[in-house]
């Protein structure tokens, strides 16, 4: 068993927790506030389409505001001024309803039946709760699941229940999910009132500039490497260590950046270990030599980035996010995963030359 100091917990506590809010997500706090603002200027609500690729930080996003905007209160008639929800595993008209007033600490969620004929009533019902409960705004995340385990039909009968919910409550809704819910903005019913659409991307070194066009060269992103920077420095400030580590000099920036490609998730899940091996190697801070012991357990198999040089350090980015193929015949054909670039060496990052993809 792992033997840990309360201080060393609450610091790995701290940092699994933190949070570093860049402009691109303080735009989308404001998109949401502003979302919240209409909602009291009355009239017909626009709603919001917040995307993003698997571990680019939207469920992280969605819970800081939720963590800047708290709840009043736990009681079941308490202002709910934000309902965060998702699509339930009952995808189905009444099912999501039925989450809707769960989520809303409401009594009457319990009594679930299978009579889809109760929906209507049931929509009725969550109006007068909305409107009871001053709701502001409604983030719905995992849409995409209404993509991936629905029928057009399903979806159709659910996106005319928000549209009426939205109506009737006059309040407006924020769709968080991966990057196919885009498919949702093209659906007649939703196209019209996603009035405001954002995407969160990963992390880039490059600039893959005219991706119709195989021959145009791949150069280097200086914004993107100072704003990759600036996150994992913000990371390191939030390290509860006796000196703090200093971790965007390119020998490890890179490996870094090598180790993610860009994904948010998988970065500080990898800090949050080298965290850890730093408390159990006794060490002041976190230096190159815990970095490399990190990626050696962690990866035991790979080439260490943290033992190469600078310009042996393979780099790989985000090129096609995760699509979704609704014409496929067969379950496995539909879902299309993400797709990285080919090894990109960082030497062109150092040399400033134009790499031309093959």
């Amino acid at each position: 068993m792992i033997q840990l100091s309360s201080d060393q917990m609450n610091s790995l506590v701290a940092f699994r927790s933190c949070f570093i809010e860049y402009p691109a997500i303080s735009e989308i706090f404001g998109v949401f506030d502003r979302l919240r603002l209409n909602r009291h200027l009355g009239g017909e609500q626009e709603s919001m389409l917040l995307t993003g690729e698997t571990g680019s930080g939207k469920t992280a996003i969605v819970n800081q505001y939720l963590a800047k905007n708290p709840t009043n209160s736990t009681h079941s008639f308490a202002d709910q001024k934000i309902l965060s929800t998702r699509i339930p595993s009952n995808i189905s008209e009444e099912g999501t309803i039925q989450q809707f007033l769960t989520d809303l600490n409401n009594k009457a969620s319990s009594s679930r039946t299978n009579n889809r004929k109760k929906a209507p009533a049931l929509a009725k019902g969550i109006v007068r709760q909305l409107k009871d409960k001053n709701v502001e705004l409604i983030i719905v995340n995992e849409i995409q699941e209404l993509i991936e385990f629905s029928t057009a039909d399903m979806r159709q009968e659910i996106a005319n229940t928000f549209k009426y919910i939205s109506e009737e409550a006059k309040v407006p809704f924020v769709l968080v999910g991966m990057p196919y819910a885009g498919v949702l903005a093209n659906e007649a019913q939703w196209s019209s009132r996603l009035g405001w659409r954002r995407e969160i991307d990963y992390f880039r070194l490059f600039k893959h500039q005219d991706t119709e066009d195989r021959e145009s060269p791949c150069i280097p992103d200086i914004e993107g490497k100072e704003h990759f920077a600036r996150f994992v420095a913000g990371l390191a400030s939030r390290m509860q260590l006796d000196q703090k580590p200093i971790l965007t000099g390119d020998d490890i920036l890179y490996p870094l950046f090598s180790i993610c490609s860009g994904e948010c998730r998988k970065l500080k899940h990898f800090l949050e270990d080298a965290l850890l091996n730093c408390f159990l190697q006794a060490k002041p801070t976190i230096d190159k030599k815990v970095l490399s012991d990190t990626f050696v357990q962690k990866y035991p198999k790979q080439q260490n980035p943290f033992e190469c040089s600078i310009e042996q350090i393979e780099i790989r980015e985000l090129k096609e996010v995760s699509r979704y193929n609704l014409s496929a015949t067969s379950k496995e054909d539909k879902m299309l995963p993400r797709l990285l670039t080919d090894a990109l060496p960082t030497g062109l990052l150092l040399s400033n030359k134009p790499l031309r993809r093959s």
